[in-house]
């Protein structure tokens, strides 16, 4: 994890970085994020970014300059943590997806641990019925989602486990964000903007030919996303 003074930037995964913006001075963020990218241009530049931020007296138009710091330094603001209602509000008219905080699991005995693993995982999923329109948000915690209605351009849907489709996809999609590589997600009608599994995502300027309208699966195969059209 690379720390400094303003901000803290976590590896959510091999893709997916998480920013802890720890001080609302947005001239000082500005040179912190330039810095912090400037010694770390492999890992960091054109990398994706959950913004977290808990400092209650954060601005929305703070956060607008701070998505901008991140565009001139070549990372891409994806989503936002934050329990701060004007943020929030603020993140959804701008297209960002709005994730909860990660939960950290406790360490247990051993013994725990393997009669737990041991013990199958029933957890009923989310089922939305309706659509998801442009600027919604759709979310599953804990558990797998299932949509039977079509998602449209700008809406996001969320799930802990794996998503299934059944009528057209056109926003985006992130399943497994506690990072649980298992996860898959299905689409009968693929027309997709971003897929995201476990944190390692592709964004989709415009449909693929291969992919567009057609039934596919999507998982996780030596750390990239694999699509197969069923």
């Amino acid at each position: 994890m690379a720390k400094s003074k303003l901000i803290e930037m976590q590896a959510q995964n091999e893709t997916i970085l998480t920013l802890k913006i720890l001080s609302k001075a947005t001239d000082k963020l500005s040179a912190e994020i330039a810095s912090l990218v400037s010694k770390n241009k492999t890992k960091f530049k054109r990398k994706a970014v959950i913004l977290e931020i808990e400092n209650q007296h954060f601005q929305a138009n703070e956060l607008a300059v701070l998505m901008e710091i991140l565009t001139q330094n070549q990372l891409v603001a994806i989503g936002i943590r934050s329990s701060v209602q004007e943020l929030i509000d603020f993140a959804d008219i701008s297209g960002l997806a709005i994730f909860d905080k990660p939960t950290l699991t406790p360490t247990k005995p051993k013994e725990t641990q393997q009669s737990q693993a041991q013990q199958p995982k029933h957890r009923l999923p989310k089922i939305v019925v309706g659509g998801v329109h442009t600027s919604e948000q759709a979310l599953s915690k804990d558990s797998d989602l299932v949509l039977l209605g079509s998602v449209e351009t700008g809406a996001d849907v969320i799930a802990h486990g794996s998503i299934s489709a059944y009528q057209e996809m056109n926003g985006r999609a992130f399943a497994g964000i506690d990072g649980d590589e298992k996860s898959t997600i299905f689409i009968h009608s693929f027309n997709a903007q971003l897929i995201s599994i476990a944190g390692i995502y592709k964004k989709f300027e415009k449909p693929l030919p291969k992919l567009h309208n057609h039934s596919v699966m999507i998982d996780l195969k030596d750390d990239k996303l694999r699509f197969k059209v069923i």
